[in-house]
């Protein structure tokens, strides 16, 4: 009988440490897979953050990219338009001492070769003038938009027709031209400031814009 109570015993206690040991295995085995799920879920959550990190980096230069090719666009397009208005305060700088010359030798009937020699030097630094501008039309003829150039070629267009008066030394007709001349001034300055997204001039009264030179 106490064979049997022990053994029984045995039976128990073997069983009930198996049972135990199995519920630790699983147990186990659970946090084990947990661990592990988690360690992968990191693994994953790094993998998005780096992937994350390298796409906004590459946004990042690419827009810097842009900003920086609109920006060197911006400053190209702005050298252009500020070379134009120098060139134009050049002419006409130099167009009133053409006027002045020949003014000057419709009142005073200086002798001919003197009148000539400064004749010359007025006439070669007007046309030199000229050619700057020129120059500078083509740079603003590549950068700006097409209302723009057309605007900047109006006011050379009257310009060119005031020295081929002042020539024939009609200087009447040339101070005609003044005030269209300016008009056409004005109508380049505001595409300037629309080329560049400058603030607006408000208009001019009785200064109509957009009236072509007649050839």
């Amino acid at each position: 009988m106490g064979i049997l109570i022990d053994m029984g015993l045995v039976v128990f206690v073997s069983s009930s440490v198996s049972a135990g040991a199995g519920a630790f295995l699983r147990s186990y085995l659970k946090k084990k897979g947990e661990n592990l799920a988690t360690k992968e879920d990191l693994g994953n959550l790094v993998e998005q953050v780096q992937a994350v990190t390298t796409a906004t980096k590459e946004i990042e230069s690419k827009i810097s990219g842009e900003l920086w090719d609109r920006q060197k666009r911006w400053e190209a397009k702005r050298d252009s338009l500020l070379d134009a208005v120098k060139g134009l305060s050049s002419i006409e700088k130099h167009f009133s001492m053409f006027r002045e010359v020949v003014e000057y030798g419709l009142k005073n009937h200086p002798p001919e070769d003197q009148l000539n020699e400064k004749l010359f030097q007025v006439v070669k630094d007007y046309s030199d003038a000229k050619d700057a501008l020129d120059e500078a039309i083509l740079l603003v003829d590549m950068m700006c938009e097409k209302s723009t150039v057309t605007a900047l070629r109006e006011v050379k267009k009257v310009a060119d027709r005031k020295s081929e008066l002042l020539v024939k030394k009609n200087i009447d007709e040339a101070d005609v031209l003044e005030k269209k001349y300016y008009r056409t001034l004005y109508d380049f300055k505001r595409a300037l400031r629309d080329e560049l997204g400058i603030e607006p001039i408000m208009s001019q009264p009785n200064e109509p814009s957009g009236n072509p030179i007649p050839d």
